[in-house]
């Protein structure tokens, strides 16, 4: 893969349970990188993402399909994984460490003729990686962010791969 990055766009919020980053995907690019940090508050566990299409909704309602391994320091890995999923696990924090970041892989999301696929990488108190599919050809452009509890704050960045 090549190892060039392209900067789209950066945006932030505070105090915020969801959080939608708007028109970062296009034609341009086959390949995206999407750096997300930021705080959850006490009680948030699982983060989730989804992918949106032009009009704001969900490319892939009950059709993502996820394997992710959480690893976890003090205990034995989990192996979380399903399909028609309503969104998928960026990362997850725990009751004592609210710090996070995650990387997430992008692949063909503007495509009409494939489904988008993505990888995930995360950091809180647990460690995280995930193969996710989001079984639909809508082209996606923006990307959905939410918790069970606030962010305090999240911060998103998004580069095309070249």
């Amino acid at each position: 893969m090549a190892t060039n990055l392209d900067f789209i766009k950066r945006e932030s919020a505070d105090s915020v349970s969801s959080f939608t980053i708007t028109d970062i995907f296009s034609a341009d690019y086959d390949v995206y990188q999407v750096y997300v940090t930021g705080n959850g508050s006490q009680g948030t566990s699982s983060l989730s993402a989804e992918f949106l299409d032009s009009g704001g909704s969900d490319i892939a309602t009950g059709n993502y399909v996820y394997a992710i391994l959480r690893m976890k320091p003090d205990a034995a890995f989990d192996d979380i994984y399903g399909t028609g999923g309503n969104s998928f696990e960026f990362t997850y924090t725990s009751a004592t460490d609210y710090d996070f970041s995650s990387v997430i892989t992008v692949y063909n999301p503007f495509s009409s003729s494939t489904y988008t696929y993505c990888s995930t990488q995360g950091n809180s108190y647990y460690a995280n990686k995930g193969l996710i599919v989001a079984k639909s050809s809508t082209s996606a452009v923006s990307m959905k962010f939410w918790a069970n509890q606030n962010f305090t704050p999240i911060n998103v960045s998004v580069f095309g791969v070249k």
